[in-house]
């Protein structure tokens, strides 16, 4: 009788086991815990004061230009904490046009924080927060709108070669229609292929017939 209690004990502590790990398997699917050295998505592209504060520090010593935050795109945990910033970059030259660069800050476990990687493009900054006739307005924040992410699937599907996944939402333009400007991560239709961030302008007609109209990919060279 003492044996088969104690089998089904052993019986019933197992099966607990199997729960336990079947549920953390479960949580680490849905993205609940972090993985030490990955890249994690944040649940809002908003970018925290925390954050801004890390940028600020990080670029206080840069002369050519101010890099102003627009959206936070990720976090990696290393020896202290990675920061991936989606920013407007102005130039320190008298009439120059900003453009989006990808700031990549690390933080150490102290707060001190320094740049390791900028990734420029030849995309504009053309949004403002007064609503302008024909203008770009910047949206209230980042987050990706269900108009903005149906007009990109709607527009990728006659693009070939290249898969579309939108990240945040940048502006939007009504013209004979609506224009939204989104930054995507594109990969490659090919075997193991990379992705990789471009800035995305997809024109959305009245008459609902879509297309991307224009890609502005980020690269280590055009940030120089």
């Amino acid at each position: 009788m003492k044996k088969l209690l104690a089998l089904l004990l052993v019986a019933a502590v197992g099966v607990a086991i199997v729960l336990c790990s079947c549920d953390e398997k479960e949580k680490t699917a849905k993205g609940d815990n972090k993985i030490v050295g990955g890249w994690m998505s944040p649940d809002s592209p908003v970018v925290t004061q925390e954050v801004k504060t890390a940028l600020k520090n990080a670029t206080a010593q840069m002369t050519g230009g101010t890099y102003t935050p627009v959206a936070y795109l990720g976090s990696q945990v290393v020896a202290g904490t990675n920061h991936r910033i989606l920013c407007e970059f102005t130039p320190a030259v008298k009439d120059a046009e900003a453009t989006y660069a990808i700031v990549t800050v690390y933080e150490d476990l102290e707060g001190k924080a320094e740049i390791t990687e900028i990734l420029g493009s030849e995309a504009k900054v053309n949004v403002t927060d007064v609503v302008i006739d024909g203008g770009w307005v910047a949206p209230e924040t980042p987050e990706l709108t269900k108009e903005a992410v149906n007009a990109l699937k709607a527009a990728s599907e006659h693009v070939v070669g290249a898969a579309y996944a939108p990240v945040v939402l940048l502006g939007t333009q009504v013209v004979a229609g609506t224009n939204y400007c989104l930054l995507c991560e594109v990969t490659p239709v090919t075997e193991n292929a990379e992705s990789h961030y471009a800035v995305v302008i997809v024109y959305e007609g009245a008459d609902g017939n879509t297309s991307v109209l224009e890609t502005y990919d980020f690269t280590a060279d055009a940030a120089e």
